[in-house]
């Protein structure tokens, strides 16, 4: 049989396997633990890296849609600034500027048309 000292040292030997089974549990359980937490922090990695990429592209193509409507609206007051300058030559060329003398003749010449209009009636209403 056993003695009471081997009793006491095999129940000593089992309780230190039992805290040893538990402390292996527990880090395994920490271990499974920090594989989630590697594991969810890869993920966010990955997701941050496409979202940047996903924003760096959203931005590259408004820097070109901001430039092409920059160069539009200066295409289109250039192209303005030709046609304004085009019809002020052409109204230029249609438009006839009268002298001095040209002008007090029209002037007396519509006078002269209301007094023969006038004197016409005076006449044919007399009579």
């Amino acid at each position: 049989m056993t003695s009471p000292e081997g009793t006491e040292e095999l129940a000593a030997a089992y309780n230190r396997g039992l805290d040893a089974g538990r402390i292996e549990q527990r880090l395994q359980g920490h271990d499974e633990h920090l594989r989630k937490i590697n594991g969810s922090i890869d993920s966010m990695t990955r997701a941050l890296h496409i979202l940047t990429e996903e924003l760096r592209a959203n931005v590259a193509l408004f820097s070109a849609t901001v430039t092409s409507d920059r160069r539009d609206d200066s295409e289109r007051e250039r192209i303005a600034a030709a046609r304004v300058e085009e019809a002020g030559l052409v109204e230029s060329q249609r438009t006839v500027r009268w002298t001095a003398w040209q002008r007090w003749f029209a002037v007396v010449g519509a006078i002269i048309l209301v007094v023969n209009f006038g004197l016409g009636l005076y006449v044919a209403l007399s009579r």
